[in-house]
């Protein structure tokens, strides 16, 4: 049976600077490039946050139909669609700017999110933007109800600059959040961001002591990942492309690719094997490859993934 999850939290337009100095309009959002994601990786994926009823949003809401991500019917918002400028350095590493004040994708109540959610979802997941203040009585209510069903939450943390004026309450509601995860993905940005130096190992490690029996996927760049249960750690080095675009959307591409792995084995358990985790983790370095040779964010397809993991072993093969 084909694994049903749903996502909330923002879909917005990334406007990516050229080199001349102008802003390109791309489809993005992390929880929105992790819906489109788990669809392109064989899930039946919903996305449950409200589209605007702005140009923009007609243009989220026809791209989610396009991608066959199931909606909500009737669930839009008047509120504006958010917007991110993102500048990216000489290597392809993006900066933001958000606009994110009273925006449609935020636009809910618990009641709503619990009246539109599945029935039949084995997996929730949200994070990045809507991880903010303002949504921990919309958001908490939510997985609960679900946790006690048995339903798996799946987080990323995806920290930014410039979302809450107040940026240590910000920092709170976050960790709040991450109790309530079985799986989370955090990057060594995301650690600094919120205060805390030195060794990204050591902190990933502290936030898996704040869930119960949890798993935390920590990513560092160029470094490569490493994988935390109570029991394990292991590491899976970056798969690096043939070309490079930029590394837009690549944490989401990574961690979506991950998930709908584990999803699909039956295995996004802290008890899953280290066969199990090792491969996925392989699996989402491959994804995330596939994505940065392209720019913007463009998770590739299951087959597109298995395709060139075969490809990859191939050469390694014919290199021994």
């Amino acid at each position: 049976m084909t694994p049903s999850v749903a996502v909330f939290g923002e879909s917005l337009f990334d406007m990516i600077q050229t080199e001349d100095g102008l802003f390109q309009p791309y489809i993005g959002g992390s929880p929105y490039n992790v819906a489109r994601s788990f669809v392109r990786q064989g899930l039946v994926s919903h996305y449950l946050s409200p589209f605007s009823t702005d140009d923009f949003g007609d243009a989220l809401y026809q791209s989610a139909l396009d991608d066959g991500i199931r909606i909500p019917a009737d669930f839009r918002s008047k509120k504006n669609t958010s917007l991110a400028l993102v500048y990216k350095d000489p290597q392809g590493k993006p900066s933001y700017r958000l606009y994110r004040k009273g925006v449609a994708d935020l636009d809910a109540t618990a009641s709503q999110l619990l009246s539109v959610l599945p029935s039949d979802i084995s997996l929730f997941h949200t994070g990045s933007l809507a991880l903010v203040p303002e949504m921990l009585d919309t958001l908490i209510p939510v997985i609960k109800q679900l946790k006690s069903q048995g339903v798996k939450i799946s987080i990323d943390v995806n920290v930014r600059k410039g979302v809450e004026e107040n940026h240590q309450q910000y920092i709170a509601a976050i960790w709040r959040f991450v109790e309530f995860a079985d799986i989370v993905k955090v990057s060594d940005e995301d650690l600094e961001l919120k205060g805390l130096t030195g060794k990204p190992e050591f902190h990933a490690r502290a936030m898996l002591e704040r869930m119960t029996d949890g798993i935390v996927v920590l990513t560092l760049g160029e470094g490569g990942s490493h994988l935390f249960t109570n029991d394990m750690h292991l590491t899976q080095p970056v798969i690096s492309p043939d070309i490079m675009g930029d590394t837009v959307g690549a944490g989401d591409t990574y961690f979506s690719a991950l998930v709908a792995y584990l999803l699909q084995r039956g295995g996004l358990s802290h008890t899953s094997s280290r066969e199990t985790l090792s491969e996925a983790l392989e699996y989402g370095a491959m994804a995330a490859s596939l994505n940065v040779a392209q720019v913007g964010c463009h998770p590739p397809s299951q087959d597109e993934v298995q395709h060139a993991l075969a490809r990859l072993s191939q050469l390694q093969g014919s290199a021994e």
